[in-house]
Parts: C-alpha cells; structure tokens; sequence
C-alpha cells in the first residue's frame, strides 16, 4: 500500500467534503436569521476540523512527494480509499447529530449518519417538528452524496485521480454492470453521470415546487431524497403527510428512474438512444416486476376494502380500485427502487401485498442504479445458472454459457454473483440473530404495551424486517419498524450492527469484507 495515494486523497477528501457541512449553516441562518453557539459549533467545527487536516494532508504529501513519482492506482488501493473513504464520511457526519442533541445518544447519531450516506432511510428521530432545518437538510443532502457515490463524486472532481479512477469506480460500482464507461476517460464518465444525477434532481424539485405547489425547502430535500432513492423526507408523516397526487406521481416517476442504470440512463435520454430500452433484459424485468406487484396489491387491497380505511384514514381519499392502485404503485415502486417512502401505513395491509412487498425490497432495482438490494440482473443470472445446471442433470456434458442482451458473461462473474447472494444471506441470518437477542427498550404500540422500563425482546418479524431493510438500504421494515414507526427503541448494539449492515449493503458486501480479510494487508 503506497502511502503517497493516501495522503493525496485524502487531503482531497477533508477539503471538499469538509466545505459541504457549511450548506446546511447557511441555510439555517437564511431561515432563523440567528444562530446559537450549539448551531455554530455543530457545523463550523467538522468543517474546519475537516480542512485543516486537509490542507495539513496536502502540505505533507507535497513536501514528501512528487506527482510524477506516481504510478496508476492498484485495485487493492482502490477499495482500501473506497471503504476509508465511506467510514470516514459517516464518522464524520454524526457531529451535527451530536451537538445538536438531534439524536438522544452516540449510536443513534452514528445509525442516523449511516442511514443517511448510504441511502436507507430508517431514523431514530421522533419529534420533527422541533428538529432544526439544518438536521433536516443534512439528512437530505448526505443521501443525495450518498446515492451516487462518493468516490464517484470526488473522481468527477478531483483530475488528479483521473489516472487510477477506474480502480475506484469499480470498486464503487461492483454491479454487473455498474461501471459501464461513457467515456474513454474515467473521470469524464462520472462526470456524466453526476450530470445527470444533478439534471434530474433539478427537474424534480421544479415539479414538486410549481406543479406539487410544495415549499421550496420541502422540495429540495425530497428531490435529494427521490433521486438517491433515499426516503428521508422533511414531513413526518414521509409523502402520505402532503395528500396530494401530483406530489405523489412525480416523486413515483423519480423513484422509477433512480432505480435505473445510470449509464443506461444517459445512453438513452442524452444521446437519444431509445433503442436501449427494450434491448435490456433488465429493464423489461423491472418493469414487469413493478406492474404485475402494483395489479396484484391493488386487487388484494380492492377486495380487502376496509384496509383502504385503516390505513389512510386522515386523507382526502375515498376507497375503491382507484384509491389502491394509486396507494399500491407508489409502495411497490418505493419498495423495489429501496427508497422507502409511504403514503400509507403498509404494515397494516393484508398479508399478500405484504408478502409481495418483502420480495421486492430483497430484489431490489437495477445494476447501476442508486438502489440497493440483490439487483434484478443477478437474480437474473441465479435463475440462468439453475436453469443450466437442471439440464446438466440430465445432460452431464453440456456445454451452454450463460448470455444476457446477447452478452455472454463469463464463468467467473457467475460465481461471484453465487458468492455474493451467498454472503447476502449469512449477513441477513446473522444480523436477524443480533436484533433478537438484544434486549430492546419497549416500542410504542398501544395493542401489545410492554410495561415501563422492562426491557423487551424483539419479534423475528420485526428482526428480520429491520435487517432486510437495513442491507438492501430501504429504511421501513415491518412490524415495531413499519413505515408510521422508527428505530429510536432500537438497543444501542443494534444501532451499530444495523448501521454496519446499512454500509455492508451499500458498498455490495465484497468492498468492505475485503478489507477485513488479513491476506488484504500482507506487503506485495
């Protein structure tokens, strides 16, 4: 590992990173027009922590080092910057939750920056209305920095990493077909795509504002959200407190297409280049997936029409086919994208449409998407796999490779992706068997009260919900953590392993259990 990489980027980093905490000081004096020393500290403090060790980073690595004297970026390089990079970010990012006291202790602060950077969306906040503006926006803005990548971000940004960037971008982007380049130049394609992440986010917030007629400050922030399919939003109540269905048709566009290949995405609408719709597999399946789950759960919510009562009850909403299909569309594409908004309480929905929402959070969207979960082109590749080996049983010696849009994919990635749903599956047991065995403070639920200060052991729906949520980056779950419902109860070492889970997911697994393995460390 050369030291010089390190101390290059990472000056880099605490430079620009450190001046994005200034954003949300600004906006809270443009709003109170009077900032307290609480205020001052919480954002002025990691912002100048943050430079000083930047620019102290910079001034050894140019006293030490020539830019010439460096090679190209090795991939081992790339993924221990990917990971440090990440930790950092979220360690980083607790500070304002600290002082602020917007979180009530350390591991909620580090659960609440976790959920953020990574795009999940579960929150230990209880009382919105008294949380500053400033809180709300960082929320915001850490899952908008965190849905594209942040090492995608500083290769866009940084020319000096444009050498060694695709070591990066890989390790960012290990989907299937997550590092798709637009470019010859790594850095050119980032830049891309964040033009494209910035256009849409901007498209957003101008349709909430002028044709939702939401505020101003309202729309920024769920257009941060929609577009890194976070699912933080600046109401309470997430997007069933607005009761509006412009609101909620536009933000169900954006989440549709924040779970779509971005490079896919640019090929398409920048270079004009429709074709690419129908010829990819991918798509046609996750299109499929979301209107055969939003016909289903409408039906079951259709003929179970007392649900539409109990579980929308404070909207302006009458009950029949309409209402559910509008309720079942926004929830099947919020659960499949991972962005974990809600209009409604889904975890009071019949079992079926339950069920079907389960499957599509473990699914999840597309590669190269800011959406998590196992990622339809890998499941799709699973199927193919079981396909294949079920004709191998009855012919021994066939050969048949696995194609995808015409694309034969080789034996090796094919046993990465078992590899990976493999410790997909270790992850969620393992995280399951954590939260159960936890000893939990009550949850508010006025059927089932727990007495006062008796500690309480959680329910495997609500373990496993949590733990579901958590690794494909959702945010709701089911149970004591649905969607009208948090994680404040939550045992502060369920806070970390959930936290933990959220940046396992985020980073696909093999990101960062590589830099747990001791070969990973051995000089070369």
């Amino acid at each position: 590992m050369r030291s010089p990489y390190l101390l290059r980027f990472f000056s880099k980093f605490h430079i620009a990173f450190g001046s994005i905490f200034l954003v949300p000081l600004l906006v809270e004096w443009i709003y109170e027009r009077q900032l307290g020393q609480e205020m001052l500290m919480a954002w002025l403090m990691p912002a100048a922590i943050m430079g000083s060790l930047g620019f102290y980073l910079r001034q050894k690595y140019l006293k030490d080092h020539a830019l010439e004297d460096l090679p190209g970026l090795s991939r081992r390089e790339g993924f221990l910057l990917v990971g440090l990079s990440w930790i950092l970010m979220i360690a980083w990012g607790t500070i304002p939750f600290i002082i602020t006291e917007a979180t009530p202790d350390f591991a909620s602060a580090v659960f609440e920056s976790a959920s953020g950077f990574t795009t999940t969306g579960a929150t230990v906040l209880t009382d919105f209305e008294n949380t500053p503006r400033s809180i709300i926006l960082w929320r915001s803005l850490s899952q908008w920095i965190g849905g594209m990548g942040i090492i995608v971000l500083s290769v866009a940004i940084l020319p000096e990493l444009a050498l060694g960037g695709m070591q990066l971008f890989s390790a960012e982007a290990s989907g299937l077909s997550g590092g798709e380049k637009l470019a010859p130049r790594i850095r050119e394609t980032a830049g891309k795509l964040w033009f494209l992440y910035v256009l849409l986010t901007g498209l957003e917030m101008v349709l909430l504002k002028f044709v939702g007629e939401m505020s101003f400050f309202d729309a920024i922030n769920n257009a941060f959200c929609t577009t890194a399919t976070g699912g933080f939003s600046p109401n309470g109540a997430s997007i069933g407190g607005y009761d509006n269905g412009w609101i909620e048709a536009i933000i169900t566009l954006f989440m549709i297409l924040g779970g779509l290949n971005f490079a896919l995405q640019y090929k398409v609408f920048l270079n004009l280049d429709f074709k690419r719709l129908w010829n990819s597999m991918e798509l046609r399946i996750y299109f499929l997936i979301l209107a055969t789950a939003t016909l289903l759960i409408s039906l079951n919510l259709w003929w179970e029409a007392e649900v539409i009562h109990t579980t929308i009850k404070d909207q302006t909403v009458e009950p029949g086919f309409t209402a559910a299909l509008r309720y079942a569309g926004f929830q099947a594409v919020a659960m499949l994208t991972g962005t974990g908004f809600s209009t409604a309480d889904f975890d009071q929905w019949p079992l079926f449409s339950k069920s079907l929402l389960l499957v599509m959070m473990a699914i999840g969207g597309c590669a190269g998407s800011t959406a998590g979960g196992l990622k339809i082109i890998r499941i799709l590749v699973l199927f193919k796999h079981m396909a294949r080996e079920c004709s191998r049983l009855l012919i021994p010696n066939l050969v048949k490779p696995i194609s995808i849009d015409k694309r034969t994919i080789d034996d090796s990635i094919i046993w990465g992706v078992m590899g990976f749903i493999s410790l997909y599956i270790v992850a969620l047991v393992l995280c399951t068997v954590i939260m159960c065995a936890l000893p939990h403070d009550a949850p508010s639920d006025p059927i089932n009260p727990v007495p006062e200060g008796q500690k309480w052991s959680m329910d495997l729906d609500t373990a496993a919900s949590a733990s579901l949520s958590a690794l494909n980056s959702i945010g709701p779950g089911m149970a004591n953590v649905g969607p009208a419902k948090n994680y404040a109860f939550v045992h502060p070492v369920g806070k970390f392993t959930l936290a933990f889970c959220m940046l396992l997911g985020r980073l696909e697994i093999y990101s960062l259990l590589i830099l747990l393995l001791p070969t990973f460390w051995l000089k070369r």
